[in-house]
């Protein structure tokens, strides 16, 4: 993996593909879950002793363990008439006492009773609980008309301060009745409700905990992987697990609180099957610094109150089902670092101000549907921010226009930089070559038509990927060599013309190279490929390539792991050093006229997992011998190839072609875009999340470990 520099806190991919089954449709009707019928909005279905309960309250009768009403007895009649004198005779006494207390008690004008007398509370399930948990000493629960007058206080304490609506609390299971239920009547925790706002160190931490179970009934929480003490009777900064990988390493997942007034400063459920939306009330958690909810299935827009979050510096909501646009609000959260929106459906222009971050780290908003042009935000000369900027990841988008003089001029410290994958055409910038630190350029799949003419010296570019442009008719500069320090280098799949400059044999430190399918000059195989001593991966496909292969494969160059001479004019014959290519993996020799016996030296290819020879003049030999029938080999390669070199075994043959014919249907043709992904892995910042749950030197013993399969 490259990577140009020591950095702590670096390591964690920007944008991982998130799984298959990571954005399911938008409009998915509510699903029915008949264990927890109070997530499904009162559409669920009654499970089997709902119905039994259902047929007994309505007519009495017995039911079989189906649910099945079995016929009353003889006699059932006697029974009825005694259950009805009892119950008339409990009317009468209980009708006394309760005018009796009527009678006794003064009536009460407060908000409180106000709030009572409009809010509807609802039943709330309890949460499950995925391991042990330290617990507080409770109170005991209030029951009741007492329990009827907390909740009250509580609900007109909430909207005195602003903090839910009334009409959010009386909506029928709504995540605020739900967290309003929890919170009175089934948290043993039992906090006192506020004397005063919720600018008050108590009022700021009954508001959170509320907050925190709006979020956990917004989201599902009975259906996260891990319940992570949320909903414990426990302090909120102890709503924390630690999960265990399989190799043993660990990772903080939960609420983390400062150290020294037990606020909360992050919110970290990633990977936890949150589905759902985001709660307006997480804006008002004007302590958290951090919220990461990637890889996960809340969708809708973020809600307008999350301007409040002003000492937020890291948002992680990547791979989620998050729509709409990025608000112009975004920016008065001055003290943000990284902002990742990666694999979403936000749509819409990005604001200016979007560009006037002072601190900002790292941008992501790659795999959207954002359109219109990048200039406005990210132009050196009128934005003032981004001074600091390290990464910045805006592929597989619909961007257009061009790039301007200015695009990101002045953003010395910018390290990564990707925006293929979108429709911006125009000339490549000649001052993206100049900035110092720039360690990645990716523009590929764009519709850029020129690029510059003179490449400057610097020492640390060691990515560009410039494959599947629209650079026609001009050639690949030979100042191309002033690039020292690249590594990568994929031009393929352009109409560039001309020579293949042979200044590329100066890049002693190129690994990865894809000239592939341009418009060069007929010519041999470069001889200055001989000079690149660590060469892992070249494609010369469709180069107009003449002559036959050299030797040097295999000797000189002995670390390729893929070789590409597919569709070319080669002859003569397969050379024996191929064989000593130990770590190749694809070999590509079709749609050439090579006339020539399969090397024996091919039985050394045990790391062989793809080899072409069809469409060839004249190749001869058994790969049943070489290959399929070789003992040495584990795991046969895909193999497509003239029916003769197949034969005996035809089934050694993935495709079994004609002479000199072409079969392959391009199911097999490994894919030009970009294969460096293998070794290349985008960097972007990650948590060391112990330092928000541990003091320095403590230790705490009363965390819960949950296995998890695999890192």
């Amino acid at each position: 993996m490259m990577n140009p520099s020591n950095q702590e806190n670096i390591g964690y991919p920007a944008s991982p593909p998130p799984p298959e089954d990571m954005f399911p449709s938008v409009n998915s009707g509510v699903s029915v879950d008949d264990e927890n019928p109070g997530f499904d909005q009162g559409h669920s279905l009654p499970n089997v002793d709902e119905l039994k309960t259902d047929v007994k309250a309505r007519g009495g009768s017995q039911v079989n363990e189906d649910g099945e009403a079995i016929g009353r007895r003889t006699g059932g009649w006697v029974v009825w008439l005694a259950l009805f004198l009892a119950l008339l005779v409990i009317a009468v006494v209980v009708g006394v006492a309760v005018a009796a207390t009527k009678n006794d008690t003064t009536p009460s004008t407060t908000n409180s009773n106000t709030a009572a007398q409009t809010f509807v509370p609802a039943s709330t399930p309890r949460p499950t609980s995925a391991g042990p948990a330290p617990v507080a000493t409770p109170a005991p629960a209030p029951t009741g008309t007492a329990s009827d007058t907390r909740m009250g206080e509580i609900a007109s304490w909430l909207l005195d301060q602003g903090i839910s609506t009334q009409a959010d609390l009386n909506e029928e299971n709504s995540p605020q009745q739900q967290a309003l239920n929890y919170i009175a009547v089934n948290d043993e925790y039992i906090m006192n409700v506020p004397a005063g706002s919720k600018e008050t160190p108590e009022g700021y931490d009954f508001m959170t905990r509320y907050v925190l179970a709006t979020l956990y009934y917004s989201t599902f929480g009975s259906r996260w992987s891990f319940d992570l003490k949320f909903m414990q009777p426990i302090s909120i900064c102890s709503w924390y697990s630690v999960l265990q990988y399989v190799d043993m390493t660990t990772e903080y997942r939960g609420a983390a609180c400062d150290q020294e007034n037990n606020q909360i400063v992050a919110l970290f459920l990633n990977q936890n099957n949150l589905e759902g939306t985001l709660p307006k009330e997480i804006g008002l958690l004007t302590s958290l610094k951090n919220l990461d909810i990637d890889l996960n299935k809340v969708r809708g827009k973020i809600p307008d109150t999350y301007q409040g979050l002003r000492n937020m510096e890291n948002i992680f909501v990547s791979g989620n089902n998050l729509s709409g646009s990025i608000p112009s609000w975004i920016s008065s959260l001055t003290k943000m670092k990284n902002i990742n929106f990666s694999h979403n459906l936000m749509t819409g222009q990005l604001p200016t101000s979007l560009g006037s971050f002072p601190n900002l780290e790292g941008l992501a908003l790659d795999n959207n549907l954002f359109t219109g042009n990048l200039n406005a935000p990210f132009n050196s000369d009128l934005v003032p921010g981004l001074r600091n900027l390290e990464q910045f990841y805006m592929e597989n988008n619909q961007f257009v226009g061009t790039l301007g003089d200015n695009f990101m001029k002045d953003m010395k410290k910018i390290i990564y930089l990707d925006i293929s994958d979108n429709m911006i055409g125009g000339s490549v910038p000649s001052h993206l070559f100049e900035l110092p630190k720039l360690f990645v350029l990716d523009l590929h799949d764009n519709e850029f038509d020129s690029m510059p003419n003179q490449f400057q010296a610097t020492s640390n570019l060691g990515l560009l990927a410039l494959q599947k442009c629209n650079f026609a008719n001009q050639q690949i500069p030979p100042s191309i060599s002033n690039l020292r320090s690249l590594s990568h280098l994929d031009v393929s799949q352009n109409s560039f013309t001309g020579e293949i400059p042979s200044s590329i044999g100066d890049l002693k430190n190129i690994t990865y190279l894809f000239l592939a399918q341009n418009d060069f000059v007929p010519g041999t195989i470069p001889s200055w490929l001989e000079t690149l001593p660590i060469l892992e991966e070249l494609s010369l496909k469709d180069t107009q390539r003449t002559g036959t292969i050299p030797e040097f494969f295999g000797t000189a160059n002995s670390n390729l792991i893929l070789l590409d001479l597919d569709k070319n004019r080669l002859t003569g014959s397969i050379p024996n050093t191929l064989g000593n290519l130990e770590d190749l993996h694809i070999l590509l020799l079709n749609r050439n006229n090579l006339t020539s016996t399969i090397p024996a030296s091919f039985a050394n290819l045990q790391s062989l997992k793809l080899i072409f020879l069809e469409a060839n003049t004249n190749i001869s030999g058994s790969l049943g011998t070489t290959f399929c029938d070789n003992p040495a080999f584990v795991v046969n390669p895909i193999i497509i190839a003239g029916c003769d070199l197949c034969d005996p075994l035809v089934d050694c043959c993935e495709l079994c072609c004609a002479e000199g014919k072409e079969c392959n249907d391009g199911i097999h043709v490994p894919d030009l875009d970009p294969i460096w992904q293998l070794g290349y892995q985008r960097i972007f910042f990650t948590f060391r999340r112990e330092d928000y749950f541990m003091k320095e030197g403590e230790t705490r013993h009363l965390v819960q470990v949950d296995a998890l399969p695999g890192n």
